[in-house]
């Protein structure tokens, strides 16, 4: 083998390691909080493995080694910390396991039109986008414009409106999550009162399939579509039937048509520290052949919005009524005025 093969495989190795190494650190980071629900695993004794919750006091009672305080502790603290009372008494443990079961001290429910409604744990409060994805995503009858949110705790009844649409440019200013809180998504299709079905376009079975999308807004068939291979934004834009054809109106015939707007695609995507959202101009993709179209992951969320037509519908038939009428008060003087 060649020295140069030889330092290649020796830095590619290192490299894994450190990698390894800082995904464990980063997982550890999470500090333990009463009400969570953890395992200790004792690989040289596997005869005293528990699953066992904080209690109010932050403390778990581990055999041999008796009562210790874990909240305010991360994983690896609370590992050293049992091996360290453990060896007082049995000298061959060594080394201790905690991986965290649930997250108790982090729960809320999400209800409605979700394909897993019920209750939900995590290691730090998701967005209420995060949260209806976790329960499974929303099912193709849910309104996303039309979500609220029950709180829970101190503020138990408090009722807070959404509409998520109105987010999909930035999820951060959305009303921040609380612990017990109910994230209630209504279903279009039962007058508001969601439920738990479980299949998507075409009635295929979705329960499950874990590479899946969601497109919603001014496309022909909104809703949770499978995630196939190498599969981009127009792609997935064609298999929810296409943009609308501006069909529907928002106040009778008069109104303008709503026309889906293709310079303002979003795409929302999990990424390492939340969701990220993207925009796209479709229309200069069509148009010039850029950028290249954005490759789609499980769970990514496209949207298109509607165009902002109907404002400037309003204004302009504000301006031809004003203007209408300051022509026909200049005609009524005149005439006035020449009939003297």
């Amino acid at each position: 083998m060649s020295f140069l093969k030889c330092c290649t495989k020796v830095t590619i190795y290192a490299l894994f390691i450190f990698l390894a190494t800082a995904v464990n650190t980063f997982a550890q980071e999470y500090v333990l909080e009463t009400n969570d629900r953890i395992s200790v695993h004792f690989w040289q004794e596997t005869s005293l493995d528990i699953e066992t919750t904080i209690d109010s006091e932050g403390k778990i009672v581990v055999p041999v080694a008796g009562r210790i305080t874990a909240a305010g502790l991360t994983i690896s603290q609370l590992e050293n910390k049992i091996v360290q009372q453990i060896n007082i008494y049995n000298r061959n443990v060594t080394q201790a396991l905690v991986k965290i079961i649930e997250y108790g001290s982090k729960k809320i429910f999400v209800t409605g039109a979700v394909l897993m409604p019920g209750p939900l744990t995590f290691s730090k409060m998701p967005n209420v986008w995060e949260a209806i994805l976790q329960a499974g995503g929303p099912l193709e009858t849910a309104r996303l414009d039309n979500i609220t949110i029950l709180r829970g705790g101190d503020n138990h009844g408090q009722r807070i409106p959404v509409n998520l649409t109105n987010y999909f440019d930035d999820l951060t200013k959305l009303p921040e999550l609380r612990p017990n809180d109910n994230v209630y998504v209504p279903s279009a299709a039962t007058n508001g009162e969601g439920g738990a079905g479980g299949t998507g376009p075409g009635g295929v079975s979705l329960y499950a399939k874990k590479k899946v999308i969601y497109i919603f807004g001014e496309v022909s068939r909104p809703g949770r579509y499978e995630l196939e291979e190498h599969m981009d934004v127009l792609q997935a834009i064609v298999i929810a039937g296409g943009p609308s054809s501006g069909g529907g109106s928002r106040s009778g015939a008069s109104a303008p048509a709503i026309q889906p707007d293709l310079t303002s695609v979003r795409i929302i995507s999990a990424g390492q520290d939340g969701s990220v959202v993207y925009r796209l101009n479709l229309e200069r993709y069509a148009r010039e052949g850029i950028p290249v179209p954005f490759q789609l992951k499980p769970g990514d969320t496209v949207y298109i919005p509607a165009k902002d037509a109907y404002g400037r519908f309003l204004m302009t038939n504000i301006v031809r009524t004003v203007l209408t009428s300051a022509v026909s008060i200049a005609v009524s003087l005149i005439i006035f005025h020449n009939t003297r």
